[in-house]
């Protein structure tokens, strides 16, 4: 018999959690059975592809067969949470109330799972988009002026 400490199983299941959200988030996207995204209306502009609070909620009440409202608005905030859908209007809050606050699906490079990690000329992406901005809000650390100089000499074949 091996004994294995909860660390050594803490990544296993994590693997099955995402799956298991990701069929959901799956299901909600089906064009006929899913979650209704259309256009939404929101003060003088107009959002394609967008879905509310109350729509995320009513789907998983009645495909998930959860009966309560409280744990569906909890499993909508865990993939919200987990960015299988964010919020449109604000970047804050993961918190999935049942109103008229406006969301839209991830797309699937993004998700959890696909464990795609940052190569060199993402990061130096970042930092140039960064120094194009507001300086004074958006400026550099000298940490990463440093690093962007060192990307710079790095990849100057592709610059």
């Amino acid at each position: 018999m091996e004994i294995t400490t909860f660390n050594q199983r803490k990544n296993v299941p994590r693997m099955f959690q995402f799956q298991r959200m990701e069929r959901i988030v799956k299901a909600m996207q089906h064009p006929t059975s899913g979650v209704p995204v259309r256009e939404q209306k929101s003060f003088l502009s107009t959002i394609p592809n967008a879905f509310t609070g109350t729509d995320v909620s009513e789907w998983i009440i009645k495909k998930l067969h959860v009966k309560d409202l409280a744990e569906a608005l909890h499993i909508a905030s865990l993939l919200c949470y987990y960015g299988y859908f964010f919020h449109v209007t604000t970047n804050e809050a993961v918190q999935i109330k049942d109103d008229n606050e406006l969301f839209r699906f991830q797309a699937p490079y993004f998700w959890v799972s696909t464990n795609w990690t940052t190569g060199n000329a993402e990061y130096a992406i970042y930092l140039l988009k960064r120094t194009l901005r507001n300086r004074q809000r958006h400026g550099l650390e000298e940490y990463e002026m440093r690093a962007l100089d060192d990307l710079k000499k790095k990849l100057i074949h592709q610059w």
